[in-house]
């Protein structure tokens, strides 16, 4: 290669590609444990943030009826677990204030720099527990799992 431009553009290709030059953050900045975090919610729009909600309570209702189906809990026995508390798939699912609730509830949550890091699926756990009686040291909980 005599052209110092065809040097010059090959040099650049080559430094772009190569594993390592980007800096960590960049590239590992929207995931934590290969999930979504805090930097992902961030970048989404109101739209993406509801089709995400909706995507996680989808695959929450799969899992538990799937589930049921495994384990052929009678609907005596799941009834009077509900009723005791001890399972009560509504407050993962749902809470008074919907989908838009749930997504104001995790803006407020990313709102603070140090939950950036936690997946966006635990910070969903975070709010529709909290929306729904929910111990509020979670979050502590949350940020020393997810401490880089």
């Amino acid at each position: 290669m005599h052209n110092p431009i065809l040097k010059t553009t090959a040099l650049l290709i080559i430094l772009i590609f190569l594993p390592g030059n980007a800096p960590a953050a960049e590239i590992d900045s929207t995931v934590t444990d290969q999930l979504f975090n805090g930097h992902m919610w961030q970048l989404l729009n109101e739209s993406q943030k509801t089709t995400h909600l909706t995507g996680i309570q989808e695959g929450i209702q799969l899992c538990l009826s799937q589930i049921k189906e495994d384990l052929l809990i009678p609907s005596a026995l799941m009834h009077s677990m509900q009723e005791s508390g001890m399972f009560d798939r509504r407050r993962m699912l749902f809470s008074v204030q919907g989908v838009g609730g749930i997504s104001k509830g995790i803006d407020v949550f990313y709102r603070d720099a140090g939950n950036l890091a936690i997946p966006i699926i635990e910070a969903y756990r975070h709010v529709t527990l909290s929306l729904n009686f929910s111990d509020p040291q979670d979050v502590a909980r949350l940020k020393l799992k997810y401490k880089k």
